[in-house]
């Protein structure tokens, strides 16, 4: 089952709808993420057909939670996000697969009610984008099942080294890093321990993400046009993004540009 192709229903471009259905998720950085919490999952003893509820905070633009309601009928799925453009085209995505077993819900994170009503929350790149994340990590904190877990990635900080090329082509468009919505840079290590034990939870995953070869991906990708690539020139380096991404997960990472958290709820 091919990740990712789900976005194909959110697209009206039907060049996107096309890639998405011949290649999947086609934002490279997204899928690596994906990737490596698959990995902690199945690691876990979560990544199994048998029913779970999972709360995706924040993860309407992604295709996480549809990819897990379609690939896993018995779970129950939310998609929580606060932005009607993106609550729409996650309705869209939700239609156009036919599927009963996912909402898609406009919910703001620091105020979020639910109670020991999850087994699985994911928080993916979402925290460095809102104020006050140390609400909403108490709230999804909450809303976990008694042996559930939360699952955080973030950018890291510090960084890893990024090509000159970045810096480069970040000068020739005008690009900030700003631009992505972020309040803070990201979170250490440390900051990520802090937040799993504030809210009682075990670590059971504290690792990096977008090591040597995932910064090289997210770089490369980045310098070739981002979201908005050459048609040939991203299909050129698809194979290189996925053979990078590939050895990102496979081989351990002992510094990253990113960082990913998991906790269990006792």
């Amino acid at each position: 089952m091919l990740f990712g192709r789900e976005k194909r229903y959110g697209e009206t471009d039907w060049k996107r709808r096309l890639g998405y259905t011949l290649l999947g998720e086609m934002h490279i950085p997204g899928r690596l993420r994906v990737w490596h919490l698959i990995n902690a999952l199945r690691h876990l003893g979560f990544w199994q057909p048998r029913p779970l509820t999972l709360l995706d905070a924040g993860g309407g633009e992604g295709a996480f939670a549809y990819y897990c309601a379609r690939r896993f009928p018995a779970w129950q799925v939310v998609v929580a996000d606060d932005e009607p453009e993106t609550i729409a085209r996650g309705q869209r995505m939700v239609d156009g697969l036919g599927l009963h077993n996912i909402q898609v819900q406009q919910v703001d994170l620091t105020a979020l009610h639910a109670t020991a009503c999850y087994d699985i929350v994911i928080c993916s790149d979402v925290l460095e984008h809102i104020e006050d994340d140390h609400t909403v990590v108490r709230h999804l904190a909450r809303a976990l099942k008694p042996g559930g877990v939360l699952c955080l990635t973030s950018p890291s900080i510090p960084q890893r080294r990024h090509l000159a090329l970045v810096a480069w082509r970040e000068q020739r468009i005008g690009f900030h890093p700003s631009q992505y919505g972020h309040v803070r840079d990201g979170y250490s290590a440390a900051d990520m321990q802090h937040f799993l034990e504030a809210n009682g939870l075990t670590v059971e995953v504290l690792r990096w993400t977008f090591g040597r070869f995932g910064t090289l991906m997210f770089d490369i990708f980045f310098v070739a046009g981002d979201n908005r690539p050459s048609p040939l020139a991203y299909a050129a380096l698809f194979p290189f993004y996925m053979g990078l991404s590939a050895l990102d997960v496979a081989l351990p990472n002992h510094s990253g540009s990113a960082i990913m958290a998991v906790g269990r709820k006792p």
